[in-house]
């Protein structure tokens, strides 16, 4: 009898192990999500960052998934910090965010490069339609008042892959071209990468 309430013991003990071992690996496997998104997130925005960009574009390409590459920069924004200070201007950098998300399909990849540079994937977008959509975000921009802050505009380039080549590099390459042209025709333009 002493032994069947031994084994009982023994029993109930291992089961309550079980159950913490389980709940210890269920646990780290949650700390290791977090900590696997927050190595893609930036985390001012809430966008992808440069690595999760990386990560999208090489899933979007493994995939064989055209796609377009929109490459985004707020005009002047070295002003808005001079002006109204960098809090401020980090407030415009999480409305500019915010104004992605309002202006993209839920396929859409979202990116902050840095500073105020923005990118983002279209996937499956054909040519015509990969200036509108960076048209219909330029044009939402410059009507809008971004946390308090009036005149906020955009360049925008616009490229295609696999158009621009095989290499990705190279549509991201031509997306900022592009980008680069807008800046020179004046600003708060967007210029599609002639293919």
């Amino acid at each position: 009898m002493q032994r069947v309430q031994s084994i009982k013991a023994w029993y109930f003990a291992a089961e309550r192990l079980t159950r913490a071992v389980i709940w210890s690996f269920t646990a780290l496997q949650e700390k290791i999500g977090k900590l696997n998104l927050a190595s893609i997130t930036d985390p001012l925005t809430g966008l992808r960052n440069r690595r999760g960009t990386q990560d999208a574009v090489e899933h979007l390409q493994a995939s064989g998934t055209p796609f377009a590459v929109v490459a985004l920069d707020i005009d002047h924004f070295k002003r808005v910090n001079d002006t109204y200070g960098h809090t401020a201007g980090d407030e415009v950098i999480r409305g500019m965010a915010q104004l992605m998300r309002d202006c993209s399909r839920p396929s859409d990849i979202l990116c902050r490069n840095g500073g105020e540079e923005f990118l983002i994937l279209l996937p499956n977008v054909g040519i015509k339609e990969d200036g509108h959509v960076a048209e219909r975000l330029r044009t939402h921009l410059a009507e809008r008042q971004l946390n308090g802050v009036n005149g906020i505009t955009v360049s925008a380039g616009v490229a295609q892959w696999p158009t621009c080549g095989p290499d990705v590099g190279k549509a991201s390459q031509a997306a900022d071209e592009a980008l680069y042209a807008a800046k020179q025709q004046g600003r708060n333009r967007v210029v599609v990468h002639a293919t």
